[in-house]
């Protein structure tokens, strides 16, 4: 639909989110080759706008973490989009199809000076980010924490958190992933949504990681540290000058014994 969309002169969101399959899908479940043929050509659709003359911008979509953006962008990248052409897809098309670029979305005098700098080219893996202007004011980007010691056991995996906050008694899931060095990402969905990990490692038996969600009228850093015996979460959460204790547990742990249970699988027969 390219030419028709571009004759028309609309202007188009991108979701970043590629299409791909589920990670719980059912392997016995074999996709069609309709579908197959989706997720693979779904990353060169914005070379086909960039050819025809579409104005288009990208969006974060359901991405859940933010360092899979770029990746994404890079995809379409390899697809067949020029460079020059992704990078206004993030800046200033997006300003202009939302009627701000008089303020943002390139580097002018009298606009708004919201500014990256870069080592390298912005969408090589390892490029990284030096420094960081908002609104003209320098923000130094400091590398995460990482671990000290090599951690005791694996902390991946899907945990239940419990805690009481000025509002009454919450809970929380954090979809964590460790890598071997201690490393964790993944990210944490409560009543207020899902945010992603920004950082974090498991030293030892200690534990620390950093979300982004919005509280109130703002977006804060939430710090989650604590230990990690192996089969449960002990620690607590820091937010804008307040603490709060919590717990976490593996909820599926639980759930599964008792399905054994009623099943009377295992019982000899």
């Amino acid at each position: 639909m390219v030419d028709d969309i571009a004759a028309k002169k609309i202007p188009v969101l991108v979701d970043l989110k590629w299409p791909e399959a589920e990670k719980d899908s059912d392997p016995e479940v074999k996709p069609t080759l309709r579908t197959l043929r989706f997720r693979d050509r779904a990353p060169s659709t914005p070379a086909a706008f960039a050819k025809a003359g579409v104005k288009f911008a990208f969006y974060s979509g359901a991405t859940a973490n933010p360092k899979d953006l770029l990746k994404a962008v890079k995809k379409s990248i390899d697809a067949g989009l020029a460079p020059d052409a992704a990078l206004r897809a993030l800046t200033l098309s997006p300003a202009e199809i939302f009627g701000v670029s008089d303020r943002i979305g390139s580097v002018e005098k009298g606009k708004i000076a919201n500014l990256i700098v870069t080592d390298g080219d912005l969408f090589n893996e390892k490029t990284k980010i030096k420094f960081v202007f908002v609104d003209g004011r320098r923000f130094t980007v400091h590398e995460p924490e990482k671990p000290k010691d090599p951690p005791k056991g694996d902390i991946t995996g899907k945990w239940k958190l419990a805690y009481t906050t000025p509002e009454g008694a919450e809970d929380s899931t954090a979809d964590l992933t460790m890598a071997a060095d201690g490393t964790i990402t993944g990210s944490l969905t409560s009543k207020r949504g899902t945010g992603s990990i920004l950082s974090g490692y498991l030293s030892a038996d200690k534990f620390n990681f950093v979300i982004n969600i919005p509280i109130g009228s703002e977006f804060a850093d939430v710090t989650f540290s604590g230990t990690f015996d192996g089969a449960s979460l002990k620690g607590n959460i820091s937010v804008q000058g307040y603490s709060i204790d919590f717990t976490g547990t593996k909820p599926t742990s639980g759930a599964t014994s008792a399905a054994i249970a009623s099943t009377g699988e295992g019982d000899a027969r």
